[in-house]
């Protein structure tokens, strides 16, 4: 491995509907690799359509190799601040799990689908050390 990367995504809610961002050929949860001296939560900010987020719990993190790179993504459950400027899709909370179900990346989507359908508690830490292998989970993670 040649390196590490911080990546963050996150959870945004209006009752009960959750924020996505099309991200082609996939939807996907606001985030994205932090560069170094940027903001933990910026991108997720820009991403979401808020001029700035605040982090209300950490949800998950999961580490995974991917390009080289050691990846340790940190998934939160975030409060938009400010007017949102209609950035992203808000959708049914069934159809978010829906479109995030059919996403390619396993790290991205296995935590966040977990999370979301209630099979993943808070703060659960998901290891990959092969990304054709299923993630080793800290606690366990129930079956769908």
């Amino acid at each position: 491995m040649t390196g590490h990367q911080l990546a963050v995504g996150a959870v945004l809610r209006r009752g009960k509907d959750v924020l996505l961002i099309s991200d082609p050929p996939d939807w996907a949860l606001p985030g994205g690799a932090v560069g170094a001296g940027e903001p933990l939560l910026a991108k997720v900010g820009q991403e979401a359509g808020y001029a700035s987020v605040l982090a209300e719990r950490l949800l998950w993190v999961a580490r995974y190799p991917a390009g080289g790179v050691e990846y340790e993504m940190l998934g939160f459950e975030v409060t938009g601040v400010g007017p949102h400027d209609g950035s992203g899709a808000w959708v049914p909370l069934a159809e978010a799990v829906d479109r995030l179900s059919r996403m390619w990346f396993a790290p991205i989507r296995e935590p966040a689908v977990a999370y979301l359908t209630g099979r993943a508690r808070v703060a659960t830490l998901w290891t990959w050390t092969d990304l054709n292998e299923p993630a080793v989970t800290h606690p366990r993670v129930s079956s769908a």
